[in-house]
């Protein structure tokens, strides 16, 4: 009979049960080795996190560790306790798989892209050490950075990001260093999956209880008004222009969780012969077309950075 393959993972979960084999705290040999140091014991999580409705990764728990498998850029991430053997004795840094000691002693953050809020949420701001960009609307990583708390980091220096003991980047092309890992909400398709990437931070904190129970708020809350939306029952839903300025020229959004955002607070997308239209403020035609649109009793709305 044919042997099964294992997948990526499970190849990785058993080479963590094997390297946790052979770390044991064996004590003597023929009655003459030395007493080893012992060391706290590793036990798995009282509360472990699921991903219930995000697509792009997946979580698995052992005994003193964790697996997170990010099926965006096909990385696998072995997060050992520090308590146990196995974060003294293991190092991955492949093309596929990378290990880190958790809970971080310290992580820096690609702020130039990625958001800083589930990391506060999950009330670990004090561990951040490191920002690639000021443009953050966290009042309080602002401070830190004020304070010198927090440094600002060139995100092009691999050298200098090595420092800490995580470092978490959206854009996975120049995911080039041993402690970058990937952290892209913004690639789901809908606003509950991306917000349950706090379960993902999470692991790397063991905030596991937190970020479950974060998440199965905003998760409850966002459904109840859904539902509320759809039960309105009104004969005309309104109608929704979601509008963007990017480098002189006004568009609407087609990013599909903006979209479902509209949706599911009861109104209605614009009529897609609109949408994919663009508007040149330089063009007096194209902006009085684009004044046009807007005054027929549309709704207007406009990204801000309150994601970052």
């Amino acid at each position: 009979m044919a042997r099964r393959r294992c997948t990526g993972w499970e190849a990785l979960l058993r080479a963590a049960l094997w390297q946790a084999i052979l770390v044991l705290p064996w004590t003597s040999y023929a009655g003459t080795s030395k007493a080893a140091s012992p060391l706290p014991k590793a036990v798995a999580p009282a509360v472990v996190s699921r991903a219930e409705d995000a697509r792009l990764f997946r979580i698995y728990y052992g005994q003193g560790f964790k697996v997170v498998k990010n099926s965006w850029d096909g990385n696998s991430y072995l997060l050992m306790q520090n308590t146990s053997r196995m974060a003294i004795k293991t190092k991955y840094c492949t093309g596929r798989i990378k290990s880190f000691v958790v809970p971080l002693a310290n992580y820096s953050v690609d702020t130039s892209a990625s958001p800083v809020s589930f990391f506060e949420l999950l009330g670990v701001l004090q561990n951040l050490q490191g920002i690639t960009s000021d443009h953050v609307s966290s009042p309080c990583v602002l401070q830190s950075y004020a304070n010198g708390h927090v440094q600002l980091v060139n995100r092009t220096d691999a050298q200098k990001l090595s420092q800490f003991s995580a470092h978490f980047v959206s854009n996975t092309d120049k995911d080039k260093g041993c402690n970058f890992a990937a952290y892209v909400p913004a690639e789901e398709d809908t606003p509950l999956q991306r917000a349950e990437w706090i379960k993902y931070l999470g692991t790397f904190t063991n905030s596991e209880e937190r970020a479950n129970a974060i998440y199965d708020a905003i998760k409850t809350n966002y459904l109840c008004l859904s539902k509320a939306a759809a039960d309105l029952g009104t004969r005309f839903k309104p109608i929704v222009a979601w509008i963007e300025y990017t480098q002189g020229m006004w568009s609407f959004v087609k990013e599909s969780y903006k979209l479902q955002y509209v949706t599911d607070a009861g109104a209605e997308i614009v009529d897609a012969t609109i949408t994919d239209k663009r508007f040149n403020i330089s063009d007096p035609e194209d902006m009085d077309n684009l004044h046009a649109i807007l005054c027929i009793g549309l709704m207007e709305l406009s990204p801000s950075l309150s994601w970052f």
